[in-house]
């Protein structure tokens, strides 16, 4: 199974018990008791993002179903904000979502591997969970065809802790075909040179997630 079938077959199941929903499988509505640090990472990096996104152009890289998106722009009002998903199904939806709000002139919802396509200009490019499934050298590719000046990204850290051990029993139970953990340094490594300011953001409610950025402030660092 290649990492766009995983997601194809995975995507909607794991956003509905995301969101509460009931028909998920027994695993995922276990899981789902684990997820506490994947909502307040959502929730710490909106309040990052909300006060420089107004009448801005946003990317978002493993966009799912765009529901981060869609809540940005009901709090922030950027001015367009295009999301890239290797999974059809999950753009389908996200697609189908943006029609029923009226809002098909401010979202773009696009299928394709983002870790490997020339990427579109905007003044952000995020990305919560996107790095978890890009291997270093990957990462390195991504940011050299970013084109953006600010960025957000989260990443899962290479840490000696128990939840850790945790999520990758739970990873090896779903058959995922790939999912890394990196240190900060193997990160900015990948970065490299191109973008000064680079600040990492831990929080112990996120657990072994970790957020990398550039944005202009100093408030959440």
């Amino acid at each position: 199974m290649d990492i766009k079938e995983y997601w194809d077959k995975k995507i909607i199941e794991w956003e509905d018990s995301m969101r509460g929903g009931s028909d998920v499988s027994f695993i995922e509505r276990l899981a789902s008791y684990f997820r506490e640090h994947l909502y307040y990472r959502s929730a710490l990096a909106m309040e990052m993002l909300i006060p420089f996104v107004k009448g801005k152009t946003v990317l978002d890289l493993g966009c799912g179903s765009g529901f981060f998106s869609f809540e940005l722009y009901d709090r922030a009002r950027p001015k367009h904000i295009s999301g890239i998903d290797i999974s059809l199904r999950a753009i389908s939806r996200a697609q189908a979502i943006a029609e029923e709000k009226g809002l098909s002139d401010i979202f773009s919802f696009f299928e394709a591997d983002a870790a490997s396509i020339s990427l579109p200009e905007a003044d952000y490019t995020i990305g919560l969970g996107f790095l978890d499934y890009l291997t270093l050298r990957e990462i390195h590719s991504l940011f050299e065809r970013i084109r953006s000046r600010y960025f957000l990204f989260s990443f899962a850290e290479k840490k000696m802790v128990l939840f850790r051990y945790i999520h990758i029993l739970y990873m090896l139970l779903q058959r995922c075909p790939k999912h890394f953990y990196n240190t900060k340094k193997e990160i900015r490594q990948s970065i490299g040179g191109k973008y000064d300011n680079v600040q990492f953001l831990n929080d112990k409610k996120m657990r072994i997630t970790c957020i990398v950025h550039n944005l202009p402030i100093g408030k959440f660092s």
